[in-house]
């Protein structure tokens, strides 16, 4: 056999053994992306980590970012909020699913809103270049949104959806008075003048009154004052209690009313009262009505305790000033035996809360906050 077939017939067999390596490489390659592919695909489809998996814990977030004045829908099933970001509104179901935008305009600047008890209109509220506030009525009804007046600084809605009450400054007079007009602000009248700079307002449920305090401060005494919807005398049914705040039940019968043990102090207290002021009840739990709820037939209150309250600290200021926040756990207390019970134990707790903000779903089996520490809406099962 010459050299030469003899090159040929060692090339050729490398050639064959090169193309059968390539052949196996080849295939085996192929079959490992396709398993990768197939294996992350489903990553698509996840849900956000913080909502991940959270059906059955007992503590958990429900949404994916800031949240303003969440709400259930009228149906129950599903809240809507606006977001802190972006002014827009969106609705979820109840573990922070199905997310899908209710109003895809963005409010850049709003600060707080209030919804109507139907959850058929909404006054938004923001805050001027010049300090003051500015509020605009919305009606999803008609899709209108209407501004209100100048020198309005707080608001709330009657029991059925169709008037608000306010507090109005006159700039001129220099006077403060409560105010009740339709939700526009239009067909206005005054019903009382007002001695503070800073109020609160709320109606007494399923009653023709309306009831107003001021802001509640370590130094100052508190007035829980009422007066007719239709206007008439104004009654004082508690006084003398500093940092005082209140919050009624759903029938109007009784109110939570959380306060300070002694002027700039920092203990905090929490008691109830009926509608006229009298059976003042001291409920042993140091905390704020702000972080309470009552149930639907009001045998029950909800409530997040506070911790980490620092020993120096003046209570509510410090706190509503945000100088500090708190480490909650949370409770429920049996209103008519005072019977104490924990919601979520000690050992479930992840992370740290500083609950405002509460409410239940229609069934009483889910209890709604906002944490202030990431400004999320979180739930709690009962």
């Amino acid at each position: 056999m010459t050299w030469i077939k003899k090159t040929f017939y060692v090339s050729l067999l490398v050639f064959i053994v090169a193309l059968l390596f390539w052949g196996v490489y080849n295939l085996s390659f192929k079959k490992t992306v396709t398993k990768q592919e197939n294996t992350q695909a489903p990553a698509d489809n996840q849900q956000p980590v913080a909502l991940k998996n959270n059906a059955e814990e007992p503590i958990a977030a429900v949404s994916d970012e800031g949240v303003i004045a969440p709400t259930l829908v009228p149906e129950g099933n599903a809240i809507k909020y606006y977001s802190a970001s972006t002014g827009k509104v969106f609705q979820i179901d109840m573990h922070g699913n199905s997310k899908k935008t209710v109003a895809e305009k963005e409010l850049i600047g709003i600060i707080d809103a209030f919804w109507s008890p139907d959850k058929t209109k909404v006054i938004t509220k923001f805050k001027a270049a010049d300090g003051n506030f500015k509020f605009y009525f919305y009606d999803y009804a008609t899709d209108r949104a209407t501004p209100l007046k100048d020198n309005i600084d707080q608001i709330a809605w009657n029991g059925t959806s169709n008037k608000i009450f306010y507090k109005y400054f006159d700039a001129g007079t220099k006077k403060r008075t409560l105010s009740i007009s339709e939700p526009d602000g239009t067909g206005w009248s005054d019903l009382s003048a007002i001695d503070f700079r800073d109020i609160f307002i709320s109606q007494v449920p399923k009653s023709g009154l309306v009831s107003f305090w001021n802001k509640p401060d370590s130094y100052t005494p508190t007035n829980l004052d009422v007066i007719p919807l239709a206007g008439g005398d104004t009654k004082t049914i508690m006084k003398d209690l500093f940092g005082a705040d209140y919050l009624w039940n759903n029938s109007g019968t009784e109110a939570l009313v959380s306060y300070v043990t002694a002027k700039g102090g920092n203990k905090l207290q929490l008691a109830t009262i009926n509608s006229s002021g009298g059976e003042f009840t001291n409920l042993n739990i140091p905390t704020f009505a702000s972080k309470c709820a009552w149930s639907k037939n009001d045998k029950f209150i909800y409530y997040a305790l506070p911790g980490s309250i620092p020993e120096s600290g003046v209570m509510p200021n410090d706190y509503n000033n945000g100088k500090f926040q708190t480490a909650d756990t949370f409770w429920k207390m049996n209103a008519a035996t005072g019977e104490k019970t924990r919601i979520v134990s000690l050992d479930k707790m992840e992370g740290a809360y500083d609950a405002t903000d509460l409410f239940l779903n229609n069934d009483e089996s889910i209890l709604f906050f906002v944490n202030k520490a990431d400004g999320k809406l979180y739930r709690v099962l009962l």
